[in-house]
């Protein structure tokens, strides 16, 4: 029966994972050639062929009207922000959650690299009437042809490639993100399964021959709440909100890792280093996004472009909107001769529950991150009018960097299908060190070695943070029957002991001054050590630390 229209429940978006250099090969339904993309609000296409007029005197209109140039295909679409699966299968660089700010690689590090810049894209419409997901009518070769009859079918898009990305988030709203790709074919085909692979040559312009390099869609899945363990959880969460939003800003830090010093340019107060919004403008939306234009690169002999690479430099933006209440002072005029770069973390972070054990409220754990490094305020802009509240929009820039630079340009750490979220508490343990290794060591060294990157309250650890006991136990100064010289003792920090390495964000190394030192290594007894940290910290998961405090005994450490 032929179809009277077609509406949101009976579509499906999905990308195709071959890389440029056998985008013309077969897409098999193998889980990897072919990943869907989910949570999608809008999708449009569209292709336009552009011609150029072949006139002549003597004759009005054209002769002929000839094709010089590669028709361009566009899609644009847009998802609710649920975690970061689309972004990784849209070929962006995903670093997992538990690598520090300094570990991280560019986002488009692999669009750079060229080893997912070109890929295929799908859109599947089912049957009249019934969910895309779920459908699974036509998958085995048996029911392919009446599946098609029934009106299910394929629209492929051909050697696409990223143009644009922006992601953005208001008081009210759900997060989104908007995509842009640019393609160089369009294909229409019936059914799902077997269908014609939209790329072509590059070089020639020819497409594949009939019946060579099929692609074959998968079975669309996603339906919002299910247990779906096979996915790394992902699609137990349904869209991220906006009140579990939060935004740190600080002045840069030139070792890649997140700045300490607080914003201070004049004018609006922002958030803190470690997030923390109190006092200061009550931001309303931000609007993350940039744009990957692409030059066709074209020579004699070729009918198409043969590359499309990225017009460089790249400038990455963020706007902020907020309601304007506490200023910080300052004269704007210091800015051309003082002028300082921040860097801007926005975590969102979500309901994580895989499996059966839920807690009521939810545990909240960092599903995505943003990391914009280098960044430089451009303008602000303030408005005001009866009736209404003062506000204040920032805008911000900075350029992507390469795979090498890790303090320059755009980050992204979460959760994808690649990551899978971490869900253990931080643990340490206390090391006394015997003689100098690396880090830094030397001999009478306390170094407390955490098994994921930790904060104290989102914020880098200290020399305060950390509380140490150590000397002699109390029972063998009991024994001795006098005063001893060298009972336990509390330490405190910067008078009895100082942080001098902090390599990871995982391994603290705590050196004692030299009358603390000489209590340690004073005879051949044990030596007790307990070393305990705040019951705040926290790994870059959001998980608390199960025990903030550990003993360790130590003979003849040195």
């Amino acid at each position: 029966m032929a179809k009277n229209r077609i509406i949101y429940q009976s579509e499906a978006l999905f990308a195709g994972q071959k890389s440029s250099t056998d985008i013309t090969g077969a897409h098999e339904n193998n889980g990897v050639d072919i990943k869907q993309l989910h949570r999608v609000q809008s999708a449009n296409y569209a292709f336009n062929v552009s011609r150029t007029d072949v006139n002549q005197f003597g004759e009005l209109a054209a002769i002929d009207r000839v094709v010089l140039d590669t028709p361009t295909v566009s899609l644009d679409f847009s998802y609710l922000l649920a975690n970061f699966a689309n972004e990784a299968n849209l070929g962006f660089n995903v670093n997992p959650n538990e690598f520090t700010d300094a570990a991280c690689t560019s986002a488009v590090s692999t669009l750079l690299d060229r080893t997912k810049d070109e890929k295929n894209y799908f859109i599947q419409t089912s049957r009249e009437g019934m969910d895309a997901i779920g459908d699974t009518y036509g998958a085995v070769a048996a029911e392919a042809e009446t599946y098609a009859a029934k009106g299910a079918d394929t629209i492929g898009i051909g050697n696409g490639f990223i143009t644009s990305y922006s992601s953005e988030a208001s008081v009210g709203g759900f997060p989104t993100v908007s995509v842009g790709v640019e393609g160089m074919n369009m294909v229409f085909d019936a059914g799902t399964k077997d269908v014609q692979n939209p790329a072509i040559n590059k070089i020639d312009g020819t497409a594949n021959a009939p019946g060579e390099n099929l692609c074959t869609l998968p079975i669309t899945s996603g339906s919002a709440g299910q247990d779906d363990l096979s996915e790394s959880g992902l699609l137990n969460i349904s869209t991220l909100r906006p009140g579990d939003i939060t935004i740190s800003i600080a002045e840069h830090s030139i070792d890649g890792s997140f700045g300490t010093t607080d914003y201070s340019l004049p004018g609006a107060k922002l958030p803190t280093n470690a997030g923390v919004g109190t006092n200061s403008a009550n931001i309303q939306s931000y609007n993350l996004s940039f744009d990957l234009g692409r030059t066709p690169i074209q020579r004699l002999g070729n009918r198409f472009a043969f590359a499309r690479e990225i017009d460089f430099p790249v400038n990455v933006s963020l706007s902020i909107d907020a309601i304007l209440t506490d200023l910080t002072t300052g004269n704007l005029n210091t800015l051309i001769d003082c002028e300082k770069s921040y860097d801007i973390k926005i975590d969102l972070k979500g309901d994580w529950s895989p499996g059966s054990a839920t807690s009521c409220p939810p545990a909240k754990t960092t599903i995505c991150t943003y990391i914009l490094k280098d960044v430089r305020p451009d303008a602000q802009s303030y408005t005001s009018s009866i009736g209404d509240n003062k506000n204040v929009t920032i805008d911000f820039t900075s350029q992507m960097g390469g795979p090498n630079q890790e303090n320059v340009g755009l980050f992204m750490r979460g959760i994808s299908q690649a990551n899978t979220v971490d869900t253990a508490p931080p643990n340490f343990t206390i090391q006394h060190a015997s003689s100098a290794q690396s880090y830094g060591y030397s001999a009478g060294d306390v170094i407390f070695t955490f098994d994921n990157a930790v904060t104290q309250n989102a914020a880098e650890f200290e020399d305060g943070d950390f509380a140490i006991v150590t000397g002699f136990e109390e029972s063998y100064v009991q024994d001795l029957g006098s005063p001893h010289p060298y009972p336990q003792k509390s330490l405190t920090s910067p008078t009895d002991y100082t942080l001098v390495a902090d390599p990871d964000n995982k391994t603290y190394v705590i050196r004692p001054n030299a009358t603390v030192l000489a209590a340690m290594v004073a005879g051949d007894d044990t030596i007790l050590i307990t070393g305990s940290v705040p019951a705040t910290v926290q790994d870059f998961a959001g998980n608390v630390i199960a025990s903030s405090e550990l003993s360790q005994s130590i003979t003849n450490a040195l």
